[in-house]
């Protein structure tokens, strides 16, 4: 397999610049740029220029994991959001998933003219995850792939990207990955307690938020985004549609709904209300 799965530049941070109004895209857990190049490029063909960073710990950084956290995410989004506002005339912020929980953070210190929070992780879908701050302390890994299907698309997609030489039908290759995938216990709780924060910060978020949701996601459940718009100050619109959790591919079906939702806001904050709404 290959030493640095994510040593593809498509990995790496990018700025696609197209107009005055700029956008922020924050990947989500795991996740690198690359996951947020699809909509980057939707909207830079729409004049609106679009930028996504790196958080520490992800992609070819893999190996600091254990070593950072909610802050250091945070941080680093920090730096890019406002290095983002700095020559825009307006902003937009979006996050994805875990992104969405630090673009959260980010909107209720400095505010964008408009948010998209791209199913939002706010609370674990498995309520165990309260007892993470005792359990990582007496379990230092967790191996979350233990009984991965391999004929499953989204686990041969997710796979792929990880280790895109490995033969994923190879019997030898699939008890390798299953058991040498893991995650340290201390950065999932550094992920409940990010989630935690978002939902504390999102009180404070006063900026017109756009959510959009997979009814079948059973990542962000679909119950905890509608109690995370709630606390909301701003005016939101919250759409709920068949679909799961990775609203960023544009092989799944949702695709072209978020694609669509997504560029509207950013032609809805740059002034251009063509093609809003179709």
């Amino acid at each position: 397999m290959a030493t640095d799965p994510y040593a593809d530049p498509l990995h790496q941070p990018f700025l696609m610049a197209a107009g005055p109004t700029h956008v922020l895209l924050v990947p989500g857990f795991l996740g690198t740029p690359k996951e947020m190049r699809p909509l980057g490029e939707a909207l830079a063909a729409a004049g609106i220029t679009a930028r996504s960073v790196q958080l520490p710990g992800f992609g070819s950084d893999y190996g600091r994991l254990a070593l950072v956290g909610g802050a250091e995410w945070v941080e680093t989004a920090t730096r890019a959001w406002l290095e983002t506002r700095a020559d825009a005339e307006r902003t937009v912020l979006l996050g994805f998933s875990m992104g969405a929980a630090v673009a959260l953070q980010l909107a209720a210190l400095a505010p964008p003219d408009a948010l998209v929070l791209l199913a939002p992780h706010w609370r674990f879908a498995d309520k165990r995850a309260v007892a993470l701050p005792l359990i990582k302390s007496v379990m230092k890994e967790f191996r979350p792939f233990a009984k991965a299907n391999f004929a499953d698309p989204g686990t041969r997609r997710m796979f792929t990207e990880m280790a895109p030489d490995a033969d994923l039908d190879d019997p030898a290759i699939q008890t390798r990955l299953r058991q040498q995938t893991a995650l340290p216990t201390r950065t999932l709780d550094e992920l409940r307690r990010l989630g935690n924060a978002a939902g504390a910060a999102a009180r404070r978020v006063t900026a017109p938020t756009t959510i959009l949701q997979g009814r079948a996601d059973t990542t962000s459940r679909p119950a905890y985004t509608r109690l995370l718009g709630l606390r909301l100050g701003g005016t939101l619109t919250l759409r709920e549609f068949p679909g799961g959790h990775q609203l960023v591919d544009p092989a799944q079906p949702t695709w072209d709904t978020v694609r669509d939702e997504v560029v509207a806001v950013g032609r809805a904050v740059a002034g251009d209300m063509a093609g809003v709404g179709t």
